[in-house]
């Protein structure tokens, strides 16, 4: 009997198993790592969908891909591997990692709502393996092939810090508070853009 006891205080105590933390916990840690490890950028904060997925893409999601100069634009759909030359549109694009690529969904006119950043960025390949950081956000115009202007919400009025975040050419980057219709439609109209600073229609 001694023998017995001395055994069963030997064995390790094993600890009660500690509950999951919330949903929202676990994503404010996802939030401050994704803060730190893009040190020195703005991190676009989810505010439509911060804790349920975002809905499925109702439009085509397509992989960015430009020349130097953002020109000799062609997309590539992500369901299909499907590519074409970009011609000329107007679209959403999100890119979800400094070193990453840039997905494009497009729009039919630069005031028509399409899908949400968060929405496109599920759609991405990126998205569809659970990465939901996304690091730049925001509207790109392209005129024949070639990309004319973009912007970023990526900290929304804090845009002006964000020249780069995107990975398109840092000289046709336009402030979120400008009219797209400064950059987009007069350069597809073949009008010098003039970069003036006014803020967009509610």
């Amino acid at each position: 009997m001694h023998a017995a006891i001395q055994r069963c205080q030997a064995l390790p105590v094993q600890a009660a198993p500690r509950p999951a933390p919330p949903a929202a916990t676990v994503q404010r840690q996802e939030a401050a790592a994704g803060q730190e490890k893009f040190t020195g950028w703005v991190v676009y904060d989810d505010r439509k969908t911060p804790t349920t997925p975002p809905p499925p893409p109702r439009w085509p999601v397509y992989l960015l891909s430009c020349g130097e100069g953002g020109a000799g634009c062609s997309v590539e759909d992500v369901k299909t591997g499907r590519s074409h030359p970009a011609g000329t549109m107007y679209a959403g694009y999100v890119r979800l990692a400094s070193t990453g690529r840039t997905f494009v969904s497009p729009r039919p006119d630069v005031y028509v709502r399409g899908d949400s950043h968060p929405t496109i960025a599920a759609g991405s390949p990126e998205g569809q393996r659970g990465k939901r950081t996304v690091l730049a956000a925001g509207e790109v115009g392209i005129v024949n092939g070639t990309i004319v202007g973009h912007n970023d919400k990526t900290g929304h009025y804090m845009s002006r810090r964000n020249q780069t975040q995107s990975g398109m050419p840092e000289d046709r980057y336009h402030a979120f508070t400008e009219d797209p219709r400064q950059w987009f439609r007069k350069a597809r109209a073949g009008k010098t853009s003039k970069r003036k600073q006014t803020p967009l229609a509610e």
